[in-house]
């Protein structure tokens, strides 16, 4: 089954205004900093993912690796104003990425390992993008496997580690999702279809990955890891399943689509009460209980008993 015109012309078109947009902050990034190699920029959110529409925000963060938080930070609030000035949209204020990270020192796991710094940690496996410093980016993601693969794993063994830690992301932010529609009275509409869609692909996504690497190698999985974890989720999926995805995939691009008109974005954030009532919303939310039996239909079928990703998920 292969893909429609109109759904490869939503993605070709969320995929123009990536290059864009992506080209413009590649640029103003060396033209502001050149070759400093003290600083990574990268970028998370619907970037990241090829999935950019009208309402997308640049999620762009820092990393660095001098001690020197005031320095990085200034460098950080400048690049943040020279998107503002290209007329793309900032970051978000409070995010988890809203100050400079420091490359090093990651602690997997334990009472230090909060919620913000697995949500830092999972974005930049996931989704993350360069925008300056390519190979010291892809070098940091790299890093970040290797903490999660023992080189004393062996071929009949899925990344587990990696696994549980996706597993423990995609619960986080189902339970963030209540905590805000239900403690903080966030609009639950808009909410609830991100959490339905786009984060629910990211987590299968990770989940196919993990999955791949039954019966590698040391260094296979790794190589492995690298190679899906560097594509956009989609396309990662897509690299796995092949047109088997293509139902799922078209269900997502209604998403896609939905979210690309501004008016119809403003009427899913309204309160849950007006959005209830929205077609629109019926609609989607309805797409998304499909959507979410095909990916879990995609996931069974994928595995069978002789991998244990499937069962794993569960167990």
């Amino acid at each position: 089954m292969k893909l429609t015109a109109e759904v490869s012309e939503i993605l070709d078109r969320a995929n123009k205004k990536f290059e864009s947009g992506l080209a413009k902050l590649r640029t103003a990034a060396i033209e502001m900093f050149g070759d400093d190699q003290s600083i990574i920029i990268g970028v998370n959110g619907s970037y990241a993912r090829r999935e950019v529409t009208s309402g997308s925000d640049e999620d762009v963060f820092f990393l660095s690796d001098i001690n020197c938080p005031e320095i990085v930070g200034a460098k950080q609030q400048k690049f943040h104003e020279e998107i503002r000035n290209l007329g793309l949209k900032s970051p978000a204020e409070g995010g988890v990425f809203h100050r400079p990270l420091p490359l090093g020192g990651d602690t997997i796991g334990g009472q230090k390992d909060k919620n913000k710094h697995i949500t830092r940690r999972m974005l930049l496996l996931l989704e993350g993008e360069w925008i300056l410093n390519e190979e010291k980016f892809h070098n940091t993601r790299e890093r970040l496997i290797r903490l999660y693969v023992p080189d004393t794993i062996e071929e009949n063994h899925i990344c587990l580690f990696l696994l549980n830690d996706i597993i423990r992301y995609w619960r986080t932010i189902c339970v963030d999702y209540e905590h805000k529609v239900q403690k903080e009275n966030k609009a639950k509409g808009i909410r609830l279809l991100k959490l339905r869609f786009s984060r629910m692909l990211l987590f299968v996504a990770g989940v196919l990955a993990v999955g791949e690497t039954h019966k590698l190698k040391y260094e296979d999985k790794i190589k492995k890891l690298v190679e899906l974890l560097g594509l956009p989720p989609y396309k990662r999926i897509q690299s796995i399943l092949g047109d088997k995805f293509t139902e799922a995939l078209t269900m997502y691009t209604r998403f896609l689509q939905h979210i690309d008109n501004e008016r119809v974005r403003e009427e899913l954030s309204q309160e849950y009460s007006s959005v209830e009532e929205l077609l629109v919303y019926k609609d989607l939310r309805e797409t998304a209980r499909e959507f979410r039996k095909e990916l879990f239909r995609l996931l069974r079928d994928q595995y069978d008993e002789c991998n244990p990703t499937f069962r794993s998920l569960v167990l």
